[in-house]
């Protein structure tokens, strides 16, 4: 009789209490809490990872681009480096194409080339306008190259930083040395460039940055 109750009782015992099932999942959801932000800024920060890969590309372009043609291009926005997929100084590839745009933002969200294969997003130069990149490129036509390669300070291409696309805290900027740098928004509002309620950098004309000031959304 005795052993028969033990059995019982250990068979009764291998499960899970109510208590103990409470627990469990009150420890998955700390976890959660603690571990969801930090694969989110993992996402993030390997996404500007990769978009520096992608300035550093364009910047091999543009500098075969000069080698090539003795000139730096000379269009705005998104046709300044546009230009060395379409002149053919880029080999014009689905996996270069890509590399024209930044790497966090969904294609289907530019509508200038949303749903098209990607080797003729940049055929038609005349046709491309901000609507065909993520990035904000040179404005040439107010503010040319005087030199190039030039200063580590004259920025040529940017993430245009739309508040809901790009990067939350970092914008990615090639400048005409060929380094590529960034600004974070949480040093921005520290040094007083962005207000406290400000949430992204704006790009082109209007940026409290004056670097970024000399870039072109179109």
């Amino acid at each position: 009789m005795r052993t028969a109750l033990q059995s019982v009782r250990r068979a009764a015992r291998a499960g899970f209490t109510l208590i103990e099932l409470l627990a469990v999942i009150m420890i998955i959801g700390i976890l959660t809490v603690f571990l969801l932000p930090r694969i989110t800024d993992a996402v993030d920060a390997a996404k500007v990872t990769a978009c520096k890969a992608n300035m550093s590309e364009i910047y091999k372009g543009l500098m075969s681009y000069k080698n090539s043609l003795d000139k730096a291009p000379n269009q705005s926005g998104v046709k300044f480096f546009a230009e060395v997929v379409n002149k053919g100084i880029l080999e014009n590839t689905k996996a270069m194409a890509k590399k024209l745009t930044c790497p966090a933002v969904e294609i289907g969200s530019l509508p200038g080339i949303a749903g098209r294969p990607e080797v003729e997003w940049f055929k038609d130069l005349e046709a491309i306008d901000g609507t065909f990149s993520s990035y904000a490129g040179r404005d040439c036509k107010n503010f040319p190259l005087r030199k190039f390669p030039g200063s580590g300070k004259e920025a040529l291409i940017a993430d245009d930083n739309d508040p809901t696309m790009n990067h939350p805290h970092t914008t990615v900027v090639l400048m005409a040395d060929g380094s590529v740098d960034t600004y974070e928004l949480s040093l921005l509002r520290d040094s007083g460039v962005l207000g406290a309620e400000e949430e992204h950098l704006v790009v082109g004309p209007d940026s409290p940055v004056e670097e970024l000031r000399k870039l072109s959304l179109d």
